[in-house]
């Protein structure tokens, strides 16, 4: 769940991205699990939606190896775009916390290090 106010608008990185509404304090936390909001899928419990769905769970879930499960942030958090010099720093994979890297300013898009935050590439990703 975005625990800061946000608004999607054409990324430069990549399609959508999500963007800060006010600026935020290194430290200060961007983005926790809360089970109210984002979704937790198996993957069986995926294969048997429609092919149209499973993509768009592709797309925007992270996977998380070592639970065995797809997660889906239920807000603005599924826009967050890749990057080597990401503007936020994730705790764990899928079930953690993210936190701004450094002072961010109001307007800033939001972005993440897939590979901190998933224990695959996300489909449309980077491609590291």
């Amino acid at each position: 769940m975005m625990m800061v106010e946000t608004e999607l608008r054409p990324s430069p990185i990549h399609g959508t991205g999500v963007f800060l509404l006010r600026p935020v304090k290194a430290g200060e936390l961007i983005w926790r699990f809360d089970s109210r909001i984002d979704r937790v899928y198996a993957p069986e419990e995926v294969a048997s939606l429609p092919p149209h769905v499973q993509s768009f769970l592709e797309t925007y879930c992270t996977w998380h190896e070592g639970v065995g499960v797809y997660v889906l942030c239920g807000d603005n958090g599924r826009y967050f775009n890749h990057s080597e010099a990401p503007s936020t720093v994730s705790n764990g994979i899928s079930f953690g916390e993210d936190r701004a890297i450094r002072d961010l300013a109001a307007g800033e898009e939001l972005t993440s290090d897939y590979r901190t935050i998933c224990d695959h590439v996300r489909k449309n990703g980077n491609g590291f």
